[in-house]
């Protein structure tokens, strides 16, 4: 089976089920499954929680871990963007040609709103242009929304959409995605999934290998995703890598969910419902 071992944060988020709840027997059994003690994975869950991303109700294995509001949006979020990038793959998403642009000048005592909004666009793709001004292919507005909150986008945001983008080495929209958005770095974060999905593993294992392997493509899939801009195919080159190392493991998944259907841990990445390339 995969070597690929998953991370803490991986496993925790994994468990919850369509409700926003986790009972922690089950955490630790998936953790130990994985080749993880339980140390470790408390760990996981003090730092969520005090991230404000769950909240632990009881203790041990007799106690449970439900998802906040924030959790929530963070998480769907998430599926959100999954969607997008097998829509992109799929040819179902194409760009309409447009930059939007997020500027904002936070005061020094609400030092906390700025660093928000500029964690929730870096988070989102967006990159820095100049302090406090950032651009995305994409509208992100509901997203910082929900990363930030709507009084911090209302009162401190400024958005604008343009056709063209020119500075530096803009010399048109393929430039500006390479200057901003190096494809090479894009490539590199999928690295640890095509290593994963290139180990000889078997989907049919026993119930415990069967869970080492979904959380091992599970991490790997998730870290590629968070350094993924998903910028418009328009901007990549042709074929893209990401793109097929998704299908892969999508098909991968697939094949390992056959053999477990009823582990909650797959619903963090259903992927029934997106598009196929």
């Amino acid at each position: 089976m995969s070597e690929y071992k998953a991370a803490p944060r991986t496993v925790v988020e994994a468990c919850f089920d369509p409700q926003g709840t986790a009972s922690l027997d089950y955490v630790y059994d998936v953790a130990a499954a994985a080749g993880l003690s339980d140390q470790p994975v408390r760990l996981a869950i003090r730092r969520l929680e005090a991230a404000g991303v769950l909240r632990q109700e009881g203790r041990g294995r007799k106690g449970r871990l439900l998802l906040t509001d924030a959790g929530r949006l963070r998480a769907d979020t998430d599926v959100r963007f999954i969607a997008l990038a097998y829509a992109q793959d799929a040819g179902l998403a194409p760009w309409d040609g447009l930059w939007r642009l997020y500027t904002f000048s936070v005061p020094e005592q609400r030092r906390a709103e700025r660093d928000a909004l500029r964690v929730a666009l870096t988070r989102l793709g967006a990159v820095a242009l100049a302090p406090g001004a950032y651009v995305s292919p994409h509208d992100l507005l509901e997203e910082l929304v929900g990363e930030t909150s709507e009084a911090t986008v209302g009162t401190y945001l400024i958005t604008a959409e343009a056709t063209r983008l020119i500075g530096p080495g803009f010399t048109d929209a393929v430039a500006v995605a390479e200057r901003l958005w190096p494809a090479a770095d894009t490539i590199e974060a999928y690295q640890p999934l095509a290593d994963t999905l290139g180990e000889d593993s078997r989907a049919d294992g026993s119930p415990a290998e069967l869970v080492a392997a979904a959380l091992g493509l599970a991490d790997a899939f998730s870290q590629a995703m968070e350094h993924d801009p998903l910028l418009p195919p328009e901007l990549r080159p042709t074929p893209w890598p990401p793109s097929q190392l998704r299908q892969r493991f999508r098909e991968k998944w697939d094949e390992i969910r056959r053999h477990a259907p009823d582990l909650s841990l797959f619903r963090a990445y259903d992927l029934s419902e997106a598009p196929s390339a």
